[in-house]
């Protein structure tokens, strides 16, 4: 019972520690923040950060990946329903948005932060670099193609389409972060719209 405890308690001091870096890395990025200001920022001694991260670096990266994958499995399951393609779109926007607005500081720098930090940061750790949006845009394309396979779509080139939709969003997303967009809730539907039928009468 008692490693039960301290299990949970390692898990979420883990989880305080990514959320602390996740939202100086944001604000400072990544050659701004120390070790030393991510401590203070979760209440935990430096020591204590190196138990659960073995560098700078694997604090940087782990907190993405780990946020990232988490996204990723919740589009995965619904990009894999059997519906139209308009309401799994919708489906996959509105889960999207809720995560976006749920973890701000998570997508601001990973909007935000130059690729070419996170790909150093990659190399250092040995970690395959991937397309920072490859497997979003991948899941993305699968239901745009199968809404095209099924009439639901023009025939156009599926990854021409998947752009326009992907780059919709993410000119959303990045107008939320800078303030000017106030509830992504309002201008999901909209943005679903323009998408599926355009911007003419």
């Amino acid at each position: 019972m008692e490693g039960g405890w301290r299990t949970k308690g390692k898990i979420l001091r883990r989880q305080e520690i990514m959320e602390a870096a996740l939202e100086l890395f944001s604000q400072k990025g990544f050659h701004g923040t120390t070790i030393a200001e991510v401590a203070k920022r979760a209440g935990v001694g430096v020591g204590t950060i190196y138990q659960h991260f073995k560098s700078k670096e694997e604090l940087y990266l782990s907190p993405l990946e780990e946020r990232r994958q988490e996204l990723l499995e919740t589009l995965q399951a619904l990009a894999q329903e059997e519906a139209p393609t308009r309401e799994t779109l919708s489906k996959m926007l509105r889960a999207q948005t809720a995560f976006v607005e749920k973890h701000r500081s998570f997508f601001k720098l990973y909007l935000s932060e130059q690729l070419a930090t996170l790909e150093a940061v990659r190399e250092r750790l040995g970690v395959k670099a991937d397309h920072l949006y490859g497997q979003f845009f991948c899941l993305y394309q699968a239901v745009v193609e199968r809404g095209i396979e099924r009439g639901e779509l023009k025939p156009l080139p599926p990854s021409h389409l998947t752009r326009a939709f992907m780059g919709i969003l993410n000119s959303f997303f990045f107008e939320w972060l800078k303030g000017r967009i106030k509830d992504l809730g309002e201008v999901q539907d909209i943005a679903l719209a323009i998408f599926m039928e355009g911007a003419s009468l």
